[in-house]
């Protein structure tokens, strides 16, 4: 899968005002992507659910993450997401094929997930609804 890359100076300039510092807001927001990636993956075996995990400095779901797929589909093969740079988190599915799933292919249409869960999560931060709670 492609990396998104998200522009945080205006995360920055928010987070003067908030209870908790950059980096936790950065889990907070990786882990929210990968809940409602998990809610939006198709499903056949689970397996590319159960594979959605996030890597920050501080964790890496990847062995449970690909243990749960595994289980689900013996044959289903996965590979960790790169470490990634302090106050930044990578999230998305393990297995080799999501990509394939996520956008489709010459004879398969494709069915987003983790596109559309970083765009539900950020809408939910730019319209201001999630930020209240975090507010000092």
């Amino acid at each position: 899968m492609s990396d998104i890359k998200l522009d945080t100076r205006e995360l920055d300039r928010i987070m003067k005002n908030l209870s908790i510092n950059r980096d936790q807001m950065i889990r907070k927001i990786a882990f929210e992507v990968e809940a409602q990636a998990k809610q939006n993956a198709p499903v056949d075996t689970s397996a590319m659910r159960n594979s959605i995990y996030t890597v920050t400095a501080q964790q890496d779901g990847y062995t449970a993450a690909s243990g749960a797929a595994i289980g689900a589909n013996p044959t289903a093969a996965t590979a960790p997401h790169p470490q990634p740079a302090k106050g930044a988190a990578h999230v998305g599915p393990s297995v080799e094929y999501a990509a394939y799933v996520e956008l489709g292919t010459s004879k398969m249409a494709a069915q987003p997930f983790l596109v559309p869960a970083v765009e539900q999560v950020g809408n939910e931060y730019n319209d201001g609804s999630k930020w209240q709670e975090l507010v000092k």
